[in-house]
C-alpha cells in the first residue's frame, strides 16, 4: 500500500507535471560536472540581468552595447541594421579596401553556449559568444566562424543530442571548464579580427 503523500509533497505536484519525466535522463551530464544555485524563496530581482530569464531582451541590449564598445575601442567600426533578420551587427575597418562582417551575437549573464544550423549559409558570419554581460569586469567575448563553432559542438560531441540532430540546434546553460579551453583561441582582441579581414 502507498504512503500518504506530504502536505509539501502534494503542494510540489501540484505545480510541476512530471507525468513524460525521464529517470536518470541527465545522470551522465550530472557526473561529468554541474552548477546548482540557490534563489531565496519569493525573491524580488532588482537587477534585470540577475537572472537570463528576466527579461531576455535587456540582457542582448546590454550585451549588445558591450559588444560595441569593445570593437570601437579596438580600431574598428559598427554599424547596426534596422532590421533584425538574423544580423546584430556589422563590423567593418577603413582603409584601402572596405572588408565588412556580419555579426550574430549570443549575450549570456552567465557561460552559455549555442548553435543554429540556420546561420550555416550566412556568408562571412562571425558569431559573437559575450559571457557574463552584467560584470564588464568578468564579461569575456569570443567569435567564432559557424565552421569554427560547429568543431567545438564536435569537439564535445553535442552533435550527437537529439536536439542538434532533429532540430539542428543545440544550448547550453553553463559551458565548463573544457568548453572554456576550447574557446579560448577564439577569444575577441584586435589582432583575431584583423586576420579574419586579411583572411576575407
Amino acid at each position: 500500500m502507498r504512503s500518504q503523500m506530504s502536505k509539501s509533497e502534494m503542494e510540489l505536484r501540484s505545480k510541476f507535471d512530471f507525468s513524460k519525466a525521464v529517470r536518470g535522463k541527465f545522470y551522465e551530464r550530472y557526473q561529468k560536472g554541474h552548477r546548482v544555485t540557490l534563489l531565496e524563496e519569493e525573491s524580488k530581482v532588482d537587477d534585470p540581468l540577475e537572472h537570463g530569464e528576466s527579461d531576455s531582451q535587456l540582457l542582448e541590449i546590454a550585451g549588445k552595447h558591450l559588444l560595441i564598445s569593445r570593437l570601437i575601442a579596438d580600431g574598428f567600426e559598427v554599424a547596426e541594421p534596422l532590421r533584425d533578420k538574423g544580423i546584430d551587427l556589422i563590423v567593418y575597418k577603413d582603409g584601402d579596401s572596405f572588408e565588412a562582417f556580419p555579426i550574430q551575437m549570443k549575450a549570456s549573464s552567465g557561460r552559455s553556449f549555442s548553435l543554429d544550423q540556420k546561420y550555416r549559409h550566412v556568408p562571412r558570419l562571425q558569431i559573437a559568444y559575450v559571457w557574463n554581460v552584467r560584470s564588464t569586469d568578468a564579461s569575456e567575448i569570443f567569435i567564432l566562424t559557424f565552421e569554427e563553432a560547429l568543431s567545438v559542438l564536435q569537439a564535445k560531441r553535442y552533435d550527437r543530442s537529439e536536439s542538434w540532430r532533429k532540430n539542428g540546434r543545440y544550448f547550453m546553460r553553463n559551458a565548463g571548464t573544457e568548453l572554456k579551453q576550447l574557446l579560448e583561441p577564439y577569444r575577441m582582441t584586435p589582432e583575431l579580427w584583423r586576420s579574419k579581414l586579411k583572411a576575407a
